[in-house]
């Protein structure tokens, strides 16, 4: 598959699934391959729920595997506004960007200071 038929944002069980049909693979192996168990790997599978790091072995997996590079290398999505960005955008262990959490952190005081009459102590 060259890099011009990968789709730009594969999600995780189109990622996982091609791994395991290209190269044959069962749930235990899978396992193996991302240092989890065969549970962990059924879980991904039904829910397409992962950690952050867990992502990135498997899109890195993923584009390696197809001798492709990620679109996306050094970026990370977030669940705010969706858009890729450089992971220097996020505070460590946060999926939203700086500036939507900034937003956020603005409306929920506005809307807290008109709910209670202009705040103050």
């Amino acid at each position: 598959m060259s890099q011009d038929n990968l789709p730009d944002d594969p999600n995780l069980q189109y990622m996982l699934k091609w791994i395991a049909d290209k190269y044959s693979m069962k749930k235990s192996q899978l396992a193996r391959m991302f240092q989890t168990t065969p549970s962990t790997i059924h879980y991904w599978f039904s829910n397409g729920k992962v950690s952050y790091k867990n992502y990135k072995k498997i899109r890195a997996s993923f584009y390696y595997l197809n001798n492709a590079k990620d679109p996306h290398a050094g970026e990370r999505k977030c669940t705010y506004c969706h858009k890729w960005l450089p992971i220097s955008n996020f505070r460590p262990g946060k999926s939203i960007c700086k500036t939507c959490e900034k937003k956020r952190l603005l409306e929920h005081y506005h809307n807290n200071i008109s709910k209670n009459g202009g705040g103050g102590s």
